[in-house]
């Protein structure tokens, strides 16, 4: 990966983005999810420190960002993942709409429909509850 500092400020620069960040109790960054507009879509992404991951931290975060996304305008939301990833693969288990996959040469494209979202928003509490996370600090 090229230097961070080459490419950091156009990815946290662009318009309609959303950064969302998890500390651990020293004020540490160990967590970090995104979501960038593309057209009609937008591109999600997950960092999970080595050490925190299958705490369910991706998992949480991704919830959140869910919440972004019914608020966005967009039509879908995607990521792009490896073949063979087992931890996103558990992540994408735990997301409670469906989850569409497409190889693209070499690549997953795993999406979610906003209108699948939307629904989730209105259903009733017990089901919203496990969507929406309280207690995870947000940025955006």
């Amino acid at each position: 990966m090229p230097d961070a500092r080459s490419y950091l400020p156009a990815l946290l620069g662009r318009h309609g983005s959303v950064h969302l960040a998890a500390w651990d109790g020293f004020g540490r960054i160990v967590a970090l999810g995104h979501l960038m507009p593309d057209r009609s879509s937008a591109e999600a992404a997950l960092l999970v420190e080595d050490s925190w991951q299958n705490r369910g931290l991706g998992t949480r975060l991704l919830r959140c960002l869910g919440s972004h996304v019914t608020d966005g305008g967009w039509k879908t939301v995607y990521g792009l993942v490896l073949p063979g990833d087992e931890r996103i693969d558990a992540v994408l288990r735990h997301v409670p709409v469906p989850v569409h996959r497409r190889d693209e040469g070499g690549v997953i494209r795993a999406w979610t429909r906003t209108r699948d979202l939307e629904a989730l928003h209105l259903a009733p509490r017990p089901l919203r509850a496990r969507w929406r996370t309280p207690g995870l600090r947000q940025g955006a």
